[in-house]
């Protein structure tokens, strides 16, 4: 029993003393920080960090340097076990292929908010055709380019819209904007070529959805405009302005 007491004691030391040793208890290294890194820099910069890394995301931003390190997992400073796996995203090299969107009948307010859904830089220029404000024409590198065409993100595409009526100086009619949020209304003025001067009654916070309830020039067809005129409008919270003749 004396033999028991003594040795028991001892047993638990031997036994917790190896789980430490195998389990490197206490011994841990600092996560180094991968930002910035280079794809090729790598393998060289974790040659004595005692730590292994792996890539399992690549990340498209034009704005970025390609193929550079942007996130990691653990976060640099954390202390780990040696051989720990540190996981990477990197931006990548090459940009994602997307599908060509259509544009073509859209309107250039709308044909404009599809290409910045899709990742596509567009510029627009103005063509004698009868379809007034809406694409007529898709061009890549100065060539139509088909919808569906496979094509890099972040490529610019030309957008030619028709002038209309513009073209004949002529000009076209009043739009009528009463009763509807400003969104909407500029939304039309945008189509158009417009410019605007808003004035919001006192306490409207949201701009945006409020109603116009009056602008100069009012609607009508005794008066025309032509691309860049101006229409001032004056925008509401309050319904109770949207009278029947106001919206007329």
């Amino acid at each position: 029993m004396g033999v028991a007491v003594v040795a028991l004691p001892f047993l638990f030391w031997m036994i917790f003393a190896l789980l430490k040793s195998y389990t490197h208890h206490n011994d841990f290294v600092l996560v180094p920080d991968f930002k910035d890194l280079k794809l090729q820099q790598l393998e060289t910069f974790i040659s004595d960090k005692k730590i292994n890394y792996e890539i399992i995301d690549s990340i498209w931003d034009p704005k970025l340097q390609k193929g550079i390190v942007v996130k990691q997992d653990p976060d640099p400073g954390e202390k780990v076990k040696e051989g720990r796996k540190v996981y990477l995203y990197v931006t990548s090299v090459r940009p994602p292929m997307i599908n060509m969107p259509k544009l073509e009948d859209l309107s250039l307010r709308q044909a404009m908010a599809v290409c910045e859904s899709y990742g596509l830089i567009c510029v627009a220029q103005g063509v004698d055709d009868p379809c007034d404000g809406c694409i007529v024409k898709q061009l890549y590198r100065e060539k139509r380019i088909e919808p569906g065409t496979l094509i890099e993100k972040g490529q610019t595409i030309k957008l030619m819209y028709g002038k209309g009526e513009n073209n004949s100086g002529q000009g076209f009619d009043v739009p009528n904007l009463v009763g509807l949020t400003f969104r909407a209304a500029r939304g039309k003025m945008v189509d158009k070529g417009l410019e605007w001067l808003l004035v919001a009654d006192p306490g409207v916070k949201d701009t945006l959805n409020a109603f116009v309830y009056s602008q100069e020039p009012k609607p009508g067809r005794d008066r025309k405009l032509i691309t860049g005129a101006m229409i001032d409008l004056r925008v509401t919270n309050d319904k109770s302005k949207l009278s029947g003749d106001s919206i007329k």
